[in-house]
């Protein structure tokens, strides 16, 4: 059967969200191979998500690379025989790429009026194209839109929610690799930069991993160069904890969170990963930001500051730790509970 392309967008926690649209494609047309193109930096994660066969990858961002990036990959699409391009991002320049490859459909919302370039609109596109104000449409949504050439789901669909699969086999070499014992409980950190409004004050994930620490868990500190220095905090503070930064394949990042116990984070590319792989996940996010820009996956919980006027907290510092403590504890506790209990 003829593949499927579907372009995605290029920061890690977009990339995740667009596997809603990529499961959704994959219920429509059973048997067609789906491909993905991305940046390098997303692109291995692709071989996590079910229904994805491959990931291309344009070189840098999609809204920097050059035109000889995008002719250069134009030619090799070329050769696959793609019936249709999904086109989840809205940017000319991603538009180009399906177009000189000389895919038949290219499949998306016209934002910048690449009519000719985006050749099938989905339903209710002009309404799109004109729409002034915030947009109250989750970005998961908005793609799967697009993968749904804007019909809209029946009554009580639920949309799928991005997921990433880690086989046992290689969790188990993982740990193996690094020295983990597996029947010892770990708490996964993912901080941000300390000076990022969507962290959380150093001292407070200090103590928590304090807690844990005291109660037998080991701490591990994730992500990458963004979260090295806040990492080096923390270490100086509980020299025990696992500084899990400088981990060089982000693929190493998702065996560290999913050997985890449990996933302690904020708002991020991180934590959209962290939830797709289904484990327990408690995130750290402004007032009202969750709903727009959270993992919408089940089993996430929330610890956001009280809602006030005006109704909008970007700022994470009014989260207490005795409610991130709690929602730890019932995260693990309903991980633990057996399905239908």
């Amino acid at each position: 059967m003829d593949p499927i392309l579907v372009f995605c967008l290029p920061a890690i926690g977009d990339f995740v969200r667009c596997h809603s649209a990529v499961q959704v494609i994959a219920e429509r047309f059973p048997g067609h191979p789906i491909d993905v193109i991305t940046s390098p930096l997303a692109a291995p994660l692709a071989r996590l998500m079910p229904s994805v066969r491959k990931a291309w990858v344009l070189e840098k961002r999609h809204l920097q690379a050059g035109l000889g990036n995008r002719m250069q990959l134009a030619r090799q699409l070329r050769e696959q025989n793609y019936r249709a391009c999904y086109l989840l991002s809205s940017s000319t320049k991603a538009a180009l790429v399906p177009w000189m490859a000389g895919i038949p459909e290219r499949i998306g919302y016209p934002r910048e009026l690449q009519f000719g370039i985006v050749n099938r609109l989905p339903a209710g596109w002009l309404k799109s194209l004109v729409a002034f104000g915030p947009r109250k449409t989750r970005l998961f949504e908005q793609v799967c839109a697009i993968a749904m050439l804007g019909e809209r789901p029946a009554d009580g669909t639920q949309l799928p929610p991005p997921r990433m699969v880690i086989s046992p086999e290689e969790l188990s070499a993982w740990r193996v690799r690094h020295g983990i014992d597996a029947a010892r409980p770990a708490l996964a950190l993912y901080t941000s930069d300390f000076a990022n409004f969507r962290s959380w004050p150093a001292e407070r994930f200090v103590s928590v991993a304090r807690d844990h620490a005291r109660r037998g868990w080991s701490v591990w500190i994730v992500g990458g160069p963004r979260e090295r220095e806040a990492a080096t905090q923390i270490r100086a503070a509980l020299p025990e904890a696992v500084d899990f930064t400088s981990t060089p394949d982000i693929t190493d990042a998702m065996c560290q969170i999913a050997a985890s116990n449990v996933f302690l984070g904020v708002d991020g590319g991180i934590c959209h990963a962290a939830a797709a792989l289904g484990g327990p996940c408690v995130l750290i996010f402004g007032s009202n930001r969750s709903y727009e820009t959270g993992p919408v996956n089940d089993q996430v919980r929330y610890v956001e500051p009280p809602i006030s006027t005006p109704s909008w907290i970007e700022h994470t510092r009014d989260v207490s730790e005795d409610n991130v403590l709690e929602a730890l504890a019932a995260a693990v506790t309903q991980a633990h509970r057996p399905q239908g209990a």
